[in-house]
């Protein structure tokens, strides 16, 4: 009997520890997508400028994700969204879009939903600053 206590016991703590694993996983996870969401929109700008053509981040009504394209026609390359993350509807921008001289098209906001809560992606007027929220 007190054989089944203790075995209880120990299934109860590793189930608790495996819950609490797959929750800190999934915040890594979506922690990692926005880091390179950021080096993508960065690259993209530096891009627009060295090659002297535009480079749109856009993300895809249709597709969990993003996709980088060059001067509106070439395909670069897409990304996928994690299945925890939401790019929301009242985000005020679906694409960021770099001019040739590497200067923003339009400013904006894009909204994330996330496990841990909202977070932002803030396009600056001008040279075009990024900012990602924590």
């Amino acid at each position: 009997m007190e054989m089944l206590l203790v075995l209880m016991a120990v299934g109860i703590s590793a189930s608790l520890v495996v819950a609490s694993a797959a929750s800190l996983e999934r915040k890594r996870e979506e922690d990692r997508f926005f880091a390179l969401l950021e080096q993508d929109i960065h690259y993209a700008q530096s891009q627009s400028y060295s090659l002297g053509t535009s480079v749109v981040v856009v993300f895809r009504v249709a597709k969990p994700g993003y996709e980088v394209v060059y001067g509106l026609t070439r395909p670069g390359y897409a990304r996928a969204m994690p299945e925890s993350i939401r790019l929301n509807a009242s985000s005020n921008l679906r694409e960021v879009y770099f001019m040739a001289n590497g200067s923003i098209h339009q400013p904006g906001t894009m909204r994330f939903s996330t496990s841990s809560g909202e977070r932002t992606v803030t396009v600056h007027l001008g040279k075009g600053r990024v900012v990602v929220s924590k």
